[in-house]
């Protein structure tokens, strides 16, 4: 009978699978070496995680390990990948591999490189035949490049969006109550009102929701779309355990195509002028500011 192999993914490892990890990639029992690794992964470069491989005796028999780049977050480098010999060639590091992948899709990343040695062909084999192309050299943090071969491959975004009707309405009405104080109001909404918002035929306002894989995590709402000179994004907020994971970047790409679409000009939206995150983000998304006072206005020309 095939043996079951499990893939965990992990921020932070407990100690017993830190020495498991050490013993089987080393061979060395110190799990200091490990644990000063990712420490200083962590305190340098602010975040990092491992894949890890186990057998039906909870051995450890392939590892690999993530870093984010320390200037775009978007970039993740993956590398110490192993496979112990007697695991190999049954397509454990492809499993490491596409399960770093598919954390980096929940965590917003974009792509993922690593570096190989020009003699390594397996290794070669299994970043070309995991959808990695070669690259021009990058450097990556603080690594030196020592001849090394660069492959890098997209990663897929499980965020999709869809129209929030009066469906929806129980998750945009969770959204709104999460974010009220961000949007300093005290109104209540009632699921009925937002059933009768979402439901209205209003052809100047449509309403979205962004998806993460199912589920809802985040709410925009678009005003303005009969003009041909400016659209607006009249509101938009994320769950609060999804902020600050490129999901208002998302949304706020995905208007601007919208809009762009229906031939309008230009897209302006306004925060309160103490939400410096979303400030931020709009700026880094290509917004100007045209007016400031209560409010900060942005505008940003589309055609």
């Amino acid at each position: 009978m095939k043996e079951i192999i499990t893939i965990q993914t992990s921020r932070f490892l407990s100690n017993e699978l830190a020495e498991k990890i050490v013993y089987a990639q080393w061979r060395g029992t110190q799990v200091n070496r490990s644990m000063r690794y990712v420490f200083d992964e962590l305190v340098n470069h602010n975040d990092c995680f491992d894949a890890v491989a186990v057998n039906s005796n909870n051995d450890v028999v392939g590892r690999l390990h993530c870093v984010k780049n320390e200037i775009n977050p978007k970039l993740w480098y993956y590398g110490d990948l192993f496979v112990i010999p007697a695991y190999r060639r049954i397509g454990i590091a492809s499993q490491l591999v596409r399960a770093a992948m598919s954390r980096l899709s929940e965590m917003g990343a974009v792509s993922l490189c690593c570096y190989v040695e020009p003699d390594n062909i397996p290794s070669r084999n299994l970043q070309l035949s995991l959808g990695f192309s070669q690259q021009p050299f990058r450097a990556f943090n603080n690594f030196i490049n020592d001849g090394e071969i660069m492959y890098e491959a997209m990663v897929s975004n499980i965020l999709t969006v869809i129209p929030a009707t009066a469906n929806e309405a129980y998750f945009v009405g969770i959204l709104f109550a999460q974010n009220k104080r961000k949007l300093n109001t005290e109104d209540n909404i009632s699921l009925s009102e937002w059933k009768e918002l979402l439901s209205a035929d209003d052809t100047d306002e449509k309403h979205f929701l962004v998806l993460k894989g199912a589920m809802p995590v985040a709410y925009m709402k678009l005003n303005g779309l009969e003009s041909t000179s400016e659209a607006w994004i009249s509101m938009l907020f994320a769950a609060k355990d999804f902020q600050h994971q490129g999901i208002g970047s998302f949304a706020i790409k995905y208007a601007e195509e919208y809009i762009r679409a229906k031939g309008i000009a230009a897209i302006a939206v306004q925060t309160d002028k103490d939400n410096l995150p979303a400030q931020n983000c709009y700026l880094k998304c290509g917004y100007s500011v045209f007016e400031k006072g209560a409010k900060i206005k942005f505008r940003k020309i589309l055609i």
